[in-house]
This record gives structure tokens, sequence and C-alpha cells, in this order.
């Protein structure tokens, strides 16, 4: 969603400690997996527990098919942080405690029927989550595309600290890798948030001259 910004780490921790009622453990899956793997809403509300249960475990990768992708030429497989296996096994229990328990269930299903939650209710709970933990719309909206923009983030400072510790990498190219895109001009969009650098070179103007 455009305009939406990223989060920051202390804001992520908040609102998955924030989520409540009925659903928590959905919706605390919903919360983890978007920040964790870069898929959008629309991805992972495709998701099915076929998808990321084999052999009787969570699948250390998530792949999603090529026609629930944007612009369906390709599919998209992520690995998955030990935080988000653990809650996709979470919300998979919670699916059989309430007698849901097939191959082809949604993940994410909704309450009236095999299909999954639909995207304004991904956003209404991602946007609840975060404005109870107490994080301001003030800086720009929040919602689900948050949660993608703040995984593409964490790729670019990771690759950054690899390269400042002598490791050979282009972070933009390995960021735009990251969130599937084919072209990394598609990227820059999802940092324009990011003006560290800019505040540095401003701050470093300030101090050149003796006025």
């Amino acid at each position: 969603m455009k305009g939406c910004r990223p989060l920051e780490v202390a804001e992520v921790n908040r609102a998955y400690a924030a989520f409540s009622g009925r659903q928590a453990v959905r919706d605390r899956c919903l919360f983890v997996l978007g920040v964790s793997s870069g898929f959008r809403v629309s991805e992972m509300l495709s998701l099915r527990i076929a998808d990321v249960i084999r052999d009787g475990r969570v699948s250390k990768t998530v792949s999603v098919a090529r026609k629930a992708m944007k612009g369906k030429k390709e599919s998209r497989t992520v690995p998955l942080t030990p935080a988000a296996q653990r809650a996709i096994l979470a919300q998979v229990i919670a699916l059989r405690q309430q007698g849901y328990w097939t191959h082809d269930c949604f993940l994410f299903r909704s309450e009236r029927g095999n299909k999954p939650i639909r995207r304004e209710v991904a956003w209404r709970i991602v946007h609840g989550g975060l404005i109870a933990s107490g994080s301001s719309d003030d800086a720009g909206k929040l919602g689900t595309h948050s949660l993608r923009k703040t995984f593409a983030g964490s790729v670019y400072d990771t690759m950054l600290s690899r390269l400042a510790a002598g490791i050979h990498c282009d972070p933009l190219l390995e960021t735009a890798r990251a969130l599937g895109h084919r072209d990394p001009k598609s990227t820059v969009s999802y940092l324009q948030f990011r003006n560290d650098h800019q505040t540095a070179a401003i701050d470093a103007i300030g101090k050149r001259y003796a006025f």
C-alpha cells in the first residue's frame, strides 16, 4: 500500500505482544510471517496448510504459487525463520482444535467457510495491533504493507553490515531479490523512509563551515 511506512524494532516487539482475543494466534502468525518473509498480504492469504506442513512438520521454506503472485509470472520461495515456524505451528494447531484439519484448509481461514480472510480484514488486524501497542500513525500509514517494508529494511541493513565487514555484496540488489523484484528500481520505493544517510550528510555539511 502506497504511503505505508516500515516499523521500528521496538514497534514490532510491542505489536507482537499486543495481539489478543479469540484470534490472537492467527493474528500473530500473520504479523510474524509478514515481517519475516516479505510476502505481500494477498500472497500470505493464499497459503494453505499443505503449503507450510510437510511430513507432519512445519517446512523450513514456504512457496507461494505463481497464480497467487503479483503479475503471476513466477512463484516465490523464502526460508522461514524459527519465529515464523513457531507462529505457523501455533496457527495450525489452533485450526485443528477448531476442527479444520485438512491440507486444503487455508492457513488464515475465514470463519465463514474454507476461504481466506479478506485483505481488508488483514489490514484491520495489523493496523489495530500496531495502534493498540502504542504506534503512532503520524509518521505514515500503518498497515499490512508496513510488514513487507519492514522486511525490506531488515534485509538491506543486513547487507550493509556484510558489506562493511568486507563481504562483497550489493545491498540494493540483494534486497530486490529477497522481495522478488525483477527490477531493483522497484525496491527503492520500499526504502524511501530510510533517510539516515541523507541526515548524516547534512550533519557533515553543518560541521564543515565556520558559520
